[in-house]
């Protein structure tokens, strides 16, 4: 009989302890599998917090943007000069998250540009940081010679247009941008027009006046010029150049014949009239800028505006805030010259080109009349002058990489 134990057969394979490791083993692999997801996991939730504390850092600057264009600081930006920045600091908004807002000016002293940088934080433990940029610039007023809102009449007068920054005018060079629009109806009559005239409603032309630029009747109405706010303070005080002519600061300045006054570069001049009479004289012998604010009428017959700058930009002219008796028309009748260079901004206003003279620079006005021989030369660099008005560019919201 053959025993069939093999139990001591010495070629039998121990497999004493075997489990123990491979249950180990299986453990290690586990905890690793283990640790890595869950890294992974926190790896999520981290990357998608931090998502969304760079999402709401972002809202919050594009919220401290608008916030910044609709509480507009108007005094400190006007004082700035071109490469000064202005700091807002930090403000709240109402979920208590902040925003900071630095204005840079970066034109150079003409037609304004500003850069606004605004950054948005989270005020928690994790709060982020997001800067986007908003740009804001000026809102050219002449871009054109002559604009009326309710009618324009020109006649035997003889526009083109020249750039003062590349120097005087040279009659032999006309140049070909002196447009004409009237926000209504217009008359042209034996004129001669270096631009284009046009008009939202009809052209009536009288003894074949031309424009190189076509004249266009039934065209989009534009948007309005608005009239300006008058200068804060009141009147002009009595000054020395001003008491010279004899101004009381009654706000009305009456030239008589053979004074002259010597306006002072830099200066606001504010005035409910102008009167000008004989040989009168209203002079910027020192260059500009200078702007006089008029709420009423101002008549220059027999008186002469004298520029010797040769700049329309140097001097303006601006009707300001609601007229003192509705019941006027305040008219404004304004007298040429060699050295008449100046721009008008009176689209509430009558402006009436007075003599045969040659006028430099540019208006906007309600109605405007140029008749006899007179010329109208449009200065092109009134396009790229400082502007009262201001506007967000279209398309200039861009955002920087947060942090």
């Amino acid at each position: 009989m053959i025993n069939a134990d093999h139990s001591a057969s010495p070629t039998a394979t121990r497999r004493d302890g075997f489990v123990m490791p491979t249950v180990l083993f299986a453990v290690a692999i586990m905890s690793i599998v283990a640790v890595a997801a869950l890294s992974s996991a926190s790896d999520e939730r981290r990357t998608s917090r931090a998502v969304r504390e760079s999402t709401v850092a972002e809202y919050v600057a594009e919220a401290g943007l608008r916030q910044t264009y609709g509480n507009w600081p108007v005094d400190p930006v006007k004082a700035m000069n071109p490469g000064d920045s202005l700091d807002l600091g930090w403000q709240s908004l109402p979920n208590s998250e902040k925003y900071r807002a630095v204005i840079y000016r970066v034109d150079n002293g003409g037609l304004q540009e500003y850069n606004v940088v605004v950054q948005g934080r989270r005020t928690g433990v994790n709060g982020g940081i997001s800067t986007v940029i908003g740009v804001v610039g000026g809102v050219p007023l002449f871009s054109r010679a002559v604009y009326g809102e309710s009618y324009v009449w020109i006649q035997n007068a003889q526009l083109d247009s020249w750039d003062s920054a590349n120097g005087a005018y040279n009659p032999l060079l006309p140049g070909t941008n002196a447009d004409v629009f009237s926000n209504a109806d217009m008359t042209l009559q034996k004129t001669n027009i270096k631009g284009a005239a046009g008009a939202v409603g009809t052209i009536t032309q009288n003894n074949s006046p031309t424009a190189t630029g076509g004249i266009s009747p039934n065209q989009a109405k534009l948007t309005p010029y608005d009239p300006l706010p008058c200068p804060t303070g009141g009147y002009s005080p009595v000054t020395p150049e001003l008491a010279a002519v004899g101004y009381t600061g009654n706000g009305v300045l009456s030239l008589a014949s053979g004074q002259t006054l010597n306006l002072i570069a830099g200066k606001q001049y504010f005035f409910r009239s102008i009167v000008m009479t004989g040989t009168s004289k209203l002079a910027l012998p020192g260059g500009g800028p200078v702007n006089v604010a008029v709420q009423d009428s101002i008549y220059m017959a027999g008186g002469s505006l004298a520029n010797t700058s040769h700049k329309a930009t140097d001097l303006s002219f601006a009707s300001c805030g609601t007229p003192t008796d509705g019941t006027k028309t305040n008219y404004w009748g304004l007298t040429g010259g060699a050295d008449a260079y100046f721009s008008v901004y009176a689209p509430d206003k009558v402006v009436y080109a007075l003599g045969n003279s040659a006028f430099y620079g540019a208006v906007i006005s309600n109605i405007f009349y140029i008749t006899g021989s007179a010329q109208f030369h449009y200065d092109e660099a009134l396009a790229r002058a400082a502007s009262p008005k201001l506007q967000v560019q279209k398309a200039t919201w861009g955002q920087f990489p947060g942090s």
